[in-house]
């Protein structure tokens, strides 16, 4: 006998380990574009004639492209589905990466290939999201989420051990080269889930797009997501530039930002997994990690060479660990439309990596490094206050944060 389709009749079963490989994948490949140049920026710089300054604008444009373009990407990955939509990434990464690999002759040649990886950030953000959603139990949502935000921190680990095991002995060249191997596999992993209509990955009616949705508690997320990532962002872009400023040795300081990204893609995991035990709390966790994550930026506003690796992994580790439960929060208060939601909150995480390296680089080159961790620590404890106002909107809108 059949057995009785998942979903709407003639639609794949349900893929959850497959579908979160696909989605970290995609997600990771999407990020090394502005992660793998932070990392490698003492070299390329020296090749490309640009210093911190320089670094700052490129990140900060590859995130401007994708911020501009997320809250619409959003409801485009509604309409197209989690497979294409993933595909259509990864196609776009594959060409940014191998073109930062053979092309990036110049500056502006180096932006142009940041362009194109930044569409596939745009589509990646809510695509992934999508995929989990619809691949993955509900029940299991949290969990999956966690896996899924560890993406970022992934491509943060890749890149920090490129810079030892082939920035310094292959090439920075080589480097993208070899990450074109996770885009790829994002691409011919993603699970075959079309477009979805009735109960997919919502609970009741027609796709929604932006205006119906109500905006006053995604504001306040959107915004905690601008800030968290403006700080977050900025030191994983800037970690290697600032430990060697301090005195650590550039190899050294490409194990120390791997370090760093393995403790976010735990605490991004656990976290995950405790929002699935714990129906209630998880804003204000995010509220916490953010307001605690403060130290560590201060930490390493002191510029000794001891506290600012020191305070730069503690401020990753802690204040890096929320983005799995905002996304879960948010599927979880507008399921009829998560692509559409979560695209917002992705463009809030976007503006973040557009404010926070612009900021930071033209601090650091006409003042301090002193003075550009001071700014992102204030952003980081923005980021705490904005997400319990969230909270308290979500709890007024009948929600359960």
């Amino acid at each position: 006998m059949t057995p009785p389709p998942v979903g709407r009749p003639g639609e794949e079963r349900a893929r959850p380990v497959v579908s979160l490989i696909s989605s970290v994948s995609s997600q990771t490949a999407a990020m090394l574009p502005a992660f793998g140049l932070g990392a490698l920026a003492l070299q390329m710089g020296d090749d490309l004639g640009f210093g911190e300054a320089g670094l700052g604008t490129a990140v900060a444009f590859f995130f401007l492209l994708a911020a501009v373009t997320s809250p619409h990407a959003g409801t485009l990955t509604d309409r197209l589905g989690p497979q294409r939509s993933l595909r259509v990434a990864n196609v776009l990464s594959v060409v940014s990466l191998g073109g930062i690999a053979v092309a990036a002759r110049s500056y502006w040649a180096l932006l142009a290939a940041l362009a194109v990886g930044a569409i596939g950030l745009t589509i990646a953000g809510p695509g992934t999201k999508t995929m989990v959603a619809r691949g993955v139990p509900v029940h299991r949502h949290g969990f999956a989420f966690g896996i899924q935000a560890a993406a970022v921190p992934l491509s943060v680990f890749l890149a920090g051990l490129a810079v030892p095991a082939i920035g310094l002995t292959l090439g920075w060249r080589w480097a993208f080269a070899i990450a074109l191997v996770v885009p790829l596999t994002g691409y011919g992993l993603a699970p075959p889930y079309r477009a979805a209509a009735g109960r997919a990955v919502r609970t009741a009616g027609a796709s929604r797009g932006l205006s119906e949705i109500d905006y006053g508690p995604l504001n306040m997320l959107m915004l905690t997501a601008a800030l968290g990532s403006a700080a977050a962002t900025t030191m994983a872009a800037f970690f290697v530039s600032a430990a060697t400023d301090a005195g650590i040795g550039e190899g050294l300081a490409g194990h120390l930002l791997a370090a760093a990204s393995a403790l976010v893609i735990l605490t991004r995991t656990a976290g995950g997994y405790l929002a699935d035990n714990y129906e209630t709390g998880h804003l204000k966790f995010v509220s916490v990690l953010l307001g605690v994550s403060t130290l560590g930026y201060l930490a390493a506003a002191t510029g000794a060479k001891a506290l600012v690796p020191v305070g730069a992994m503690f401020a990753l580790g802690v204040g890096w660990a929320w983005s799995g439960l905002i996304v879960h929060t948010v599927v979880r208060a507008y399921r009829d439309s998560p692509g559409a939601a979560t695209g917002m909150t992705s463009g809030g995480l976007n503006v973040g990596g557009v404010v926070g390296p612009f900021a930071f680089g033209l601090l650091v080159d006409r003042v301090s490094y002193t003075a550009g961790f001071l700014m992102i620590a204030a952003c980081a404890l923005l980021a705490a206050l904005a997400a319990d106002a969230g909270r308290r909107r979500l709890i007024r809108m009948g929600a359960n944060p």
